[in-house]
C-alpha cells in the first residue's frame, strides 16, 4: 500500500480531474444498474404479474409497455456510451499524466545523483526504469482504479438492488465472494514478486543489447558475433521463463474466477427457477436477477487483470522508487559560500580516496595522502602508468566524488563548501574520448551556454581553429553531428571540444590526453588551439605521452594512487628515477621539446592554409618547437606504422 500510495500521490495535482472523471465513470455505472430492472418490469408487465409500469401510464397496453421500455434501454444505453467515451478518455488522459510527471521527477533524479552511483548501476537497467516501468504504472493509474471503482458501484449496487427484491437469494449469491476474495488476494501476493523478477531479468537484458550495440565494432572486429547471440539468449531466455512461470498462475487464477462467477448463474438456476415455479417469483424478477449476474461477470472477470497490474506498479515502484529514493552524495551544503569570481588555485591537502564500487565488490583504495597546489597561468601535469590514479584525482576536482579524507580548496575555499553549479561552471574539460550530441555543431558548442550569441559561438571556433573546416559543410554550423559526432573526424570533434570549452570561459581547464589519439598534423591544429584556451587559467593536464608535457610548470607522477615524484620535467630527467625511466622507454632515449604550452616556428606550415596564421602574441617565448619535433614526430609516427 505504501508504493500504492505514492503512485498516487501524482494524482494530486490534477484532483479536480480525477472528481469529475470518476463522477462520469460512477454516473455510467449507475445506468448500468436500471436496465435490468426496466426489463424485468417490462416482462413483469407484458405478462400480467405486475399491474402496471411505474413510469409509464397506467392504461398503456403490454404491447406499448414493452415498446416504451425498449426505447428508454436504448436511449440509457447512448447516453452512457457518452458518458463512458469522456469517462475512458479521462482516465487515459490521467494515467499518462501521472507517467509524465513520473517520469520527469526520475529522469531530472537521475541528473543529481553522482558518478557512483552510475559506477554501481548499469546502463540498461535504468532505461529500463525510466522507460518500461513508468509505462506500466501508467495502466494502474489511468485504468486499474477507475476499474476498482466500477467494480465496488457495481458489486454494491447490484447487491442492494438484489437484496430488495430477495433477501434469501441475495444471501445465497453472497456465499462465492469470500472465495473469490481470497483468490483474488492469493493471485496478487504471488504474482508481484514475479513481476519484480521480470521487471529485474528484462533490464539485464536490456543492458545486454545497449553494451553490445554501442560496442558493434568491437563486437565485429573479433568475430564475436556468435557469443554476443549466445549471452543475449541467456538473457532471452531468462526473459521467457520468468513471463512462462507468470503466465502459468495468471491462466490458473483466470478460469477460477470465470468459474465463480458461472457457480452464481447456477445458483440463479436453482434457486431462482424453484421460487418462480412456486410462484414466489415473478418471471421478470429472475430475468433481471441473471442479467445483473451478467453485469457482475464482466468487472469481476477483469479482476485477474486488475490484480495484475496493480502487481506490476508494484513490482515497478518499487525499483522507480528504490532510485528516487537515493539520496545524492554529492550536493551543496546549506550555508555554501559564493565566492562570486574565482582566481583557480587549487590546493590539495593529504587527499585519500577510496572506490566504494558496486554492493558485490570490496572497496579499492584509488588515492592517498596527495598533496599539491596549482595557481593560475600554470600548468600542472598529471602522469603515471595505467591504474595510478590520474582520472579519479582530476575527477575530484569538479567533485564528481567526494574525497574519502583531506581537502581540496579553491582559492582558499573548500569546494564541499562551493555551491557545486558555481564550481563545475569553473571547470571546463577537453577529453581524449570526446563527446558530441545527436545535434547540430553550434548546439554543441553552445552546450555549456546556450544562452550565447551566434558571434560568440563563431569565436570560440575561431579561437579552436574550428571556424574553417566547420563551414566547409554545405549547412554550416547546422550540420547535425550524429551519434557520438560520427560523421565527424577525431581531430574536428577534439577542436568542437576545445570550442565548447573555451565558450563557458572557465578559470580550471582539465586536458584528458587532448592529443593521443590524432594524427601528428591535427595534433599541432589542437596544440594551437589549446595555446589559445591555457591563457591565465589554471591548468591540469593528464598525460600518457610525457613529451605533450615537458614544459609543465610542474609534473605530478603517480604511482598506485601516491605522488613518487614532483618537479620539473628537467629536474626528474635529473633525478634519473620513475619519470626518467618512463621517458626513456618512451622516447627511445631521445629528448624532442615538444610542448603542449606553446607552438613553435613551423607550426603554421603544419596548419590548413585556409586558417589565420598563429603570431608571436599566440605563444610564450620561452616554449619553442624546435626541428627536432618533426623528426620525432617522424619517428614516431614511423613506429606506429610499424605496430600496425
Amino acid at each position: 500500500m505504501r508504493i500504492l500510495l505514492r503512485i498516487l500521490r501524482y494524482m494530486r495535482p490534477y484532483w479536480r480531474y480525477a472528481v469529475l472523471i470518476y463522477a462520469c465513470l460512477i454516473g455510467a455505472s449507475l445506468l448500468t444498474l436500471v436496465s435490468p430492472w426496466l426489463i424485468g418490469a417490462a416482462v413483469d408487465t407484458a405478462l400480467g404479474e405486475q399491474e402496471s409500469f411505474a413510469l409509464f401510464p397506467d392504461d398503456w397496453s403490454s404491447r406499448q409497455t414493452l415498446t416504451a421500455a425498449a426505447v428508454l434501454i436504448v436511449a440509457l444505453a447512448a447516453v452512457r456510451g457518452g458518458i463512458n467515451f469522456g469517462q475512458r478518455y479521462g482516465t487515459q488522459w490521467l494515467g499518462r499524466k501521472v507517467a509524465y510527471d513520473l517520469r520527469m521527477d526520475l529522469f531530472a533524479h537521475l541528473q543529481r545523483l553522482p558518478f557512483a552511483f552510475y559506477d554501481r548501476t548499469r546502463i540498461g537497467q535504468i532505461m529500463s526504469r525510466v522507460i518500461g516501468d513508468v509505462d506500466e504504472i501508467r495502466f494502474f493509474a489511468g485504468i486499474v482504479i477507475g476499474d476498482a471503482i466500477n467494480l465496488v458501484v457495481l458489486l454494491v449496487g447490484i447487491y442492494a438492488i438484489l437484496y430488495s427484491i430477495s433477501p434469501e437469494l441475495t444471501l445465497i449469491f453472497a456465499v462465492p465472494m469470500p472465495f473469490l476474495l481470497v483468490i483474488a488476494y492469493a493471485f496478487g501476493i504471488r504474482i508481484e514478486p514475479l513481476f519484480g523478477r521480470i521487471r529485474s531479468v528484462r533490464g539485464e537484458m536490456y543492458a545486454r543489447i545497449q553494451e553490445n550495440l554501442t560496442q558493434i565494432v568491437v563486437v565485429k572486429a573479433f568475430v564475436r558475433e556468435g557469443y554476443a547471440r549466445d549471452r543475449f539468449e541467456e538473457d532471452n531466455t531468462r526473459v521467457l521463463t520468468s513471463w512462462l512461470k507468470m503466465s502459468r498462475l495468471f491462466t490458473l487464477a483466470q478460469p477460477t474466477i470465470w468459474f465463480i462467477v458461472s457457480f452464481l448463474t447456477f445458483l440463479m438456476l436453482i434457486f431462482g427457477g424453484q421460487r418462480v415455479i412456486d410462484g414466489r417469483l415473478s418471471l421478470g424478477t429472475l430475468i433481471a436477477f441473471n442479467s445483473y449476474v451478467a453485469l457482475l461477470g464482466l468487472p469481476t472477470h477483469r479482476l485477474a487483470f486488475m490484480i495484475d497490474v496493480t502487481a506490476r506498479a508494484i513490482a515497478n515502484g518499487k525499483r522507480i522508487f528504490g532510485i528516487m529514493d537515493t539520496t545524492p552524495e554529492i550536493k551543496t551544503r546549506m550555508g555554501a559560500v559564493n565566492p562570486g569570481q574565482i582566481e583557480g588555485r587549487i590546493t590539495f591537502d593529504n587527499v585519500s580516496f577510496v572506490y566504494a564500487g558496486r554492493e558485490d565488490e570490496a572497496a579499492v583504495d584509488v588515492l592517498y595522502d596527495i598533496s599539491f597546489e596549482a595557481g593560475p597561468d600554470t600548468v600542472t601535469a598529471v602522469v603515471g602508468t595505467t591504474g595510478s590514479g590520474k582520472t579519479t584525482l582530476i575527477d575530484l576536482i569538479p567533485r564528481f566524488y567526494d574525497v574519502s579524507s583531506g581537502s581540496i580548496r579553491i582559492d582558499g575555499y573548500d569546494i564541499r563548501d562551493l555551491p557545486l553549479k558555481l564550481l563545475r561552471a569553473q571547470v571546463g574539460y577537453v577529453m581524449q574520448n570526446t563527446f558530441l550530441f545527436n545535434a547540430t555543431i553550434h548546439e554543441n558548442i553552445a552546450f555549456g551556454r546556450p544562452e550565447a550569441t551566434r558571434e560568440q559561438v563563431y569565436a570560440a571556433a575561431q579561437a579552436a581553429r574550428a571556424h574553417s573546416f566547420i563551414l566547409e559543410f554545405p549547412d554550416g554550423y547546422e550540420t547535425l553531428v550524429g551519434e557520438r559526432g560520427v560523421t565527424l573526424s577525431g581531430g574536428q570533434r577534439q577542436r568542437i571540444a576545445i570550442a565548447r570549452a573555451l565558450l563557458v570561459d572557465p578559470r580550471i581547464l582539465i586536458l584528458d590526453d587532448a592529443t593521443a589519439s590524432v594524427d601528428s598534423r591535427t595534433e599541432y591544429e589542437i596544440r594551437a588551439a589549446l595555446q589559445h584556451l591555457m591563457q591565465g587559467r589554471t591548468t591540469l593536464i593528464v598525460a600518457q605521452r610525457l613529451s605533450t608535457v615537458i614544459h609543465a610548470d610542474q609534473i605530478l607522477m603517480l604511482e598506485k594512487g601516491r605522488i613518487v615524484e614532483r618537479g620539473t620535467h628537467d629536474e626528474l630527467i635529473g633525478r634519473g628515477g620513475r619519470y626518467a625511466n618512463l621517458w626513456r622507454l618512451q622516447t627511445d632515449q631521445e629528448s624532442p621539446a615538444e610542448d603542449v604550452r606553446g607552438i613553435g616556428r613551423d607550426d603554421n606550415q603544419a596548419l590548413p592554409p585556409d586558417q589565420p596564421p598563429i603570431t608571436a602574441g599566440d605563444r610564450r617565448p620561452e616554449t619553442r618547437v624546435s626541428s627536432e619535433i618533426a623528426a620525432s614526430d617522424a619517428r614516431r609516427d614511423a613506429r606506429h606504422e610499424n605496430d600496425r
